[in-house]
């Protein structure tokens, strides 16, 4: 069903990362944990830590830490213009993405179109890691929010 979004961003991660200032990148985290929906959407409880963000080729890719806590949800919300790729490191979550509600576990890879309502609910007890890579065209990431 998304085989050509997919390719495309697949494809553009391989052939522009090692782009990014004609030597590539290695990146560690440039920030500790925060909150950045704080103030556009308060309720929400996803923790980052930035990772990665540059420009590549006149896109945008942006790379994060994320974690949430027991009991803590980062709000259903759509991203109007990036693809999104996440990766569980640790723990569990509860996840939604489309129509279809999943437990995600460790070592499972999400892929987001824009557009498509998602949400992470941690409603087990020990906290939830990932990495999450958007794709697209905007400056900063731009969530719709939707509950």
């Amino acid at each position: 069903m998304y085989k050509k979004p997919v390719r495309w961003l697949i494809n553009a991660f391989i052939k522009n990362s090692v782009m990014v200032r004609n030597s590539g990148k290695i990146a560690k985290p440039k920030s500790r944990w925060v909150f950045p929906y704080k103030k556009e959407h308060p309720t929400d409880q996803l923790k980052i830590k930035l990772l990665l963000n540059e420009k590549i080729k006149g896109d945008r890719i942006v790379g994060l830490q994320a974690r949430i806590e027991s009991g803590k949800v980062h709000q259903l919300h759509i991203h109007e213009n990036e693809y999104v790729l996440v990766y569980s490191l640790k723990g569990k979550c509860l996840v939604t993405i489309g129509g279809t509600t999943k437990t995600i576990l460790p070592n499972t890879m999400m892929f987001i179109p824009p557009k498509v309502p998602h949400r992470f609910y941690n409603k087990f007890s020990a906290p939830w890691e990932g990495i999450a890579f958007a794709i697209g065209t905007r400056s900063k990431i731009n969530n719709v929010w939707m509950e």
